[in-house]
């Protein structure tokens, strides 16, 4: 009975797995694919349904106005956040992990066109972002922390 019920909570627990992702180098151009190498570790058995990279774009604005009168002058500030682009990148398909299981996967992935570089002033940034997943269905993902990627021209 004690098995049944661990199991029934396991469901609500991410496998006990490690993904962590290493890139070839520290900056990329938008005209070169992203390469690198996604490690993987796990001390329990499970099916994972892909591993993929997540590779997202946002960009912040942040514009100042003054306003009001000569006598009464207001500044007044408005930011903004934008997703520019998300995207899954499958770099594995199923597979079948066992207790004690650890694999390397190569991976290069063309970048999007269209999107900006990275970007930073003060009042404006684009920011490129990357994590690892190991998809499981039926309970939650395997991920590597979020990293920031430095997308040239």
């Amino acid at each position: 009975m004690e098995k049944k019920i661990m199991g029934l909570f396991g469901r609500f627990k991410a496998p006990k797995a490690t993904i962590s992702v290493m890139l070839n180098k520290d900056t990329y151009s938008l005209k070169e694919p992203l390469t690198g190498t996604v490690n993987v570790s796990s001390s329990e058995e499970f099916d994972a349904d892909e591993v993929r990279l997540e590779i997202w774009v946002n960009e912040w604005t942040k514009a100042t106005e003054k306003q009001g009168t000569k006598e009464k002058p207001i500044t007044v500030t408005a930011q903004q956040n934008s997703a520019l682009h998300q995207s899954k990148n499958s770099i594995g398909g199923q597979m079948q992990f066992t207790d004690g299981f650890s694999d390397s996967i190569d991976f290069s992935i063309h970048l999007p066109s269209g999107v900006p570089p990275t970007y930073r002033s003060q009042n404006a940034r684009n920011t490129w972002m990357m994590k690892g997943v190991i998809a499981v269905k039926g309970r939650p993902d395997v991920t590597s922390h979020d990293m920031e990627v430095v997308i040239t021209y």
